[in-house]
């Protein structure tokens, strides 16, 4: 198997809470993770023979979100759990993959009954930064190191940078001095060696320590090593102060 192709198990348990009676025909609405597939030999096992679990099931119709599988059932029982299993391929690798929802309703009544599942988080949880007792909703893109030669003509260019959709508010020469793994967060702390651009936010940073926050999915795309130099620039909304007053910079998707 290739480094980037995974096979998964996607495991879905439903139950119709209704005291007196089964659900009729229902629809289960499934999201896929982006880049990945599913294995319609699977399903086609699920919705063949007399032990057939769905009736049948469609891809990228006008009931469905894009990248979704919709199956439909006979009924949903209301007094015993039931299940059905296939696998999912990750086909691409994405830099971030978001958590995907599952929705089950009645045909007849469509009030979706929604949970989420991701392939490497119990629950589809979202992602948190935590320092301390802290935390905050981290649900984005990894940021990329740019590991390419760059002229000094193209570094300015970027600082200047001011549009709609991208604006750099600062941009530092850093030196990380330490690594710590907490929660669900990794925690740099670096001095400030040179500031290129200072916000507003954040004054008079220059050889001062500061704080970076990564997410541990994003190790891959950033590779920071403590003792190297770097230049670190972004927006002030990845600008934050924890309980004592110290500044903190989220190494997200804007940095």
């Amino acid at each position: 198997m290739e480094e980037d192709k995974k096979t998964y198990k996607l495991k879905i348990e439903f139950l119709y809470k209704d005291k007196e009676r089964d659900a009729t025909m229902s629809v289960l609405d499934i999201g896929l993770p982006t880049g990945f597939t599913v294995n319609t030999a699977d399903l086609d096992l699920l919705s063949k023979g007399k032990a057939r679990n769905i009736a049948k099931y469609e891809m990228n119709t006008l009931l469905s979100e894009r990248g979704s599988l919709i199956i439909y059932l006979d009924k949903v029982s209301h007094t015993h759990t039931e299940e059905i299993a296939f696998r999912i391929h990750q086909e691409m690798k994405v830099g971030f993959t978001q958590p995907a929802a599952v929705s089950i309703y009645d045909y007849y009544d469509q009030r979706h009954c929604v949970k989420f599942y991701h392939p490497e988080r119990k629950a589809g949880e979202l992602l948190q930064l935590c320092t301390s007792d802290a935390c905050r909703c981290a649900e984005e893109n990894c940021s990329m190191q740019n590991k390419e030669k760059i002229t000094n003509e193209e570094r300015t260019a970027k600082i200047c940078e001011s549009t709609q959709t991208s604006i750099i508010d600062f941009a530092y020469k850093v030196r990380l001095e330490s690594f710590e793994e907490a929660l669900s967060t990794d925690i740099y702390k670096g001095k400030v060696l040179e500031v290129f651009k200072e916000g507003s936010t954040d004054v008079g940073p220059k050889n001062k320590q500061r704080t970076f926050l990564r997410y541990p999915q994003c190790r891959e795309s950033l590779l920071l090593e403590t003792g190297k130099t770097y230049l670190i620039m972004g927006t002030s909304k990845d600008i934050h102060r924890d309980d004592h007053q110290s500044y903190q910079y989220v190494l997200g998707e804007r940095t």
